[in-house]
């Protein structure tokens, strides 16, 4: 079986090395390679150390910009009041359940510069409208998105046209619209004009988004444009090294604007585009040469090379279920449907490119957060080399067309699309098309209880079968102590993902001298348990073991940490 491995091995000269790949293929170059434990927060947001300065609060417009530069991604918050537009940095944690155009009240502390430190994107915001990616659908993506491309150049060259109106008006309300069609099952597309070029007073040795922005609507408007006709702006200008990146845009807005820094093609459109509906990046999960999941792995910010909101490449792949479920074009009102797996068995679900009933993925419960509740799944798509993933059919390592494809994703959490590798000995990020879940072996996570295994494959459906197990896990508040401190230790229950409570822990703790210390607590309703245990001044200093057993539905189960004594 393919084990949910907790060793995570990971070699950081192969993690920069495929960062830096995909850098040189992002739109002529966007791509980060963001490290970060599996089960930490997503900071993708700028972290500026502790919060000083007068303490200050303020309401007003959010806005949440992502940029697409040659060697990393960051998301950019700022907070527009009648009076100002302010840069708001977050200590920890920056909020990616909020959309541009949501109305919010922050808490946190003036700096020097005019912007705004925050503690927590969880506890230093609050909302005070919906603008949220926290539920589905997001708003505003069915039907004719009505989108207005403004082309530009700029004074110092304004003869530099690379592409004419015609091209653009093809690549964008031709085939980028198709791909909406066909990824939303025929419910949503683009519609507008291209209007340009406009040459702006602006230098290209120069980069100021607003102004970009200020000067092309003018322009736009004073050429009869009614700019208040439109959903989304697009500003598409020649390549301007100055920027760095080669795309940014907000995420979501009403309007939505989106600047495309030189190259104008399908995968750039529906990338940025879908930035402007509310989406994140799709990444890949690293977890190393013999682990698909686990405790210590890396998070590949552009990894996921089967979804067009990941890996940069000339094709345009669908985006993934997690995706698709925010935007509401699957699992909601006429959408095909998502099976949610509460019960063992086997399962079937459609091609995922083809429109129907459904369903065309499958969902099932990976981890339940004991402290906020949020729920972790797994999404498992059949893809197919139909459409847009037509082009599966030319790679010769693809093994997508004789499996199932799985990531995860959290709900109310925007930024958590993880490709999982299913065949981790074979690097993803070097653009082998083999992450898919074949049919042998079989995927086993020990700690949610949960193994998948595909039953078999046609060209239009797959099955899945699904083993729920009982889980224990087991965790310490700290890595080391001293003597006299007191060691807590929580030990969590699962079943197939959810919680179990009134389970019966065994806790054993195992000093480094051999001696052992027992005890038994019984799981909450969260489906945990905490044992503490008062270290002793005499407690010799070294290594400690910790083990949890259970049996939980009849499956005998446990599970093992260690900490030190100093």
């Amino acid at each position: 079986m393919v084990a949910g491995d907790r060793r995570g091995r990971f070699a950081i000269s192969l993690f920069v090395a495929a960062g830096a790949l995909l850098a040189v293929l992002f739109f002529a170059g966007a791509g980060e390679a963001q490290s970060t434990g599996a089960g930490a927060p997503r900071t993708s947001g700028i972290q500026v150390g502790p919060v000083s300065g007068q303490e200050s609060e303020l309401e007003g417009e959010l806005e949440v910009i992502i940029e697409n530069h040659r060697d990393f991604s960051r998301t950019l918050f700022f907070l527009k009041t009648p009076e100002r537009r302010l840069p708001l940095h977050f200590d920890s944690n920056p909020p990616t359940n909020l959309l541009t155009g949501a109305r919010v009240r922050v808490h946190g502390a003036q700096q020097p510069d005019g912007s705004l430190m925050l503690a927590s994107g969880s506890t230093s915001v609050t909302t005070t409208s919906t603008t949220t990616a926290s539920t589905a659908p997001l708003p505003n993506t069915f039907g004719a998105q009505s989108t207005l491309v403004i082309l530009v150049n700029f004074q110092d060259n304004p003869g530099n046209q690379p592409y004419t109106v015609a091209d653009a008006q093809s690549v964008v309300f031709g085939t980028a619209s198709d791909f909406f069609l066909e990824n939303s099952y025929q419910q949503t597309w683009l519609s507008g004009e291209v209007v340009g070029w406009y040459t702006i007073t602006l230098s290209s040795t120069t980069c100021n988004t607003s102004s970009i922005a200020s000067y092309a609507q003018s322009a736009a408007s004073a050429a009869g444009v009614n700019l208040s006709a439109y959903n989304h702006y697009v500003y598409a200008f020649p390549q301007d090294n100055a920027c760095g990146w080669a795309g940014l845009s907000y995420i979501g807005g009403s309007p939505s604007q989106s600047w495309i820094n030189g190259s104008l093609q399908v995968h750039v459109v529906a990338h940025e585009l879908g930035h402007a509906l509310g989406l994140y990046h799709s990444h890949l999960l690293n977890c190393g040469t013999a682990a698909t999941t686990g405790s210590s792995c890396t998070i590949v910010e552009y990894g996921d090379i089967l979804d067009v909101m990941g890996a940069p490449q000339t094709p345009a792949p669908h985006y993934n279920a997690f995706q698709k479920e925010q935007l509401g074009w699957l699992n909601y009102a006429a959408s095909p449907s998502i099976t949610t797996v509460q019960t063992p068995g086997t399962y079937t679900l459609d091609a995922y490119e083809l429109a129907g009933s459904g369903p065309n993925a499958l969902k099932i419960l990976k981890s339940t957060d004991p402290t906020t509740g949020a729920k972790t799944w797994y999404y498992v798509e059949a893809r197919r080399a139909v459409g847009f993933d037509g082009f599966i059919a030319n790679q010769s390592s693809q093994n997508e067309t004789s499996g199932v494809l799985v990531h995860i994703g959290t709900d109310g959490s925007a930024n958590t699309s993880d490709l999982l590798d299913m065949t981790p000995a074979t690097p993803t990020y070097y653009w082998w098309f083999d992450p898919s879940l074949v049919l042998a072996p079989s995927f086993e996570d020990p700690t949610a209880g949960v193994t998948l295994t595909t039953a078999w494959v046609t060209s239009t459906a797959a099955a899945v079968d699904v083993e729920f197990t009982g889980a224990v896990a087991v965790a310490t508040n700290q890595p080391s102590y001293s003597p006299g401190q007191t060691v807590s230790v929580t030990g969590t229950a699962m079943f197939g993902g959810s919680p179990v409570a009134n389970a019966a822990l065994s806790f054993t703790i195992t000093k480094a001298n051999g001696s052992m210390v027992t005890g038994t607590v019984k799981t909450a309703r969260n489906g945990t348990a905490v044992y503490k245990l008062r270290l002793k001044n005499t407690d010799p200093a070294g290594t400690y073991k910790v083990s949890v057993s259970a049996t939980i539905n009849g499956t005998s189960t446990s599970a093992a940490t260690t900490f030190a004594v100093l």
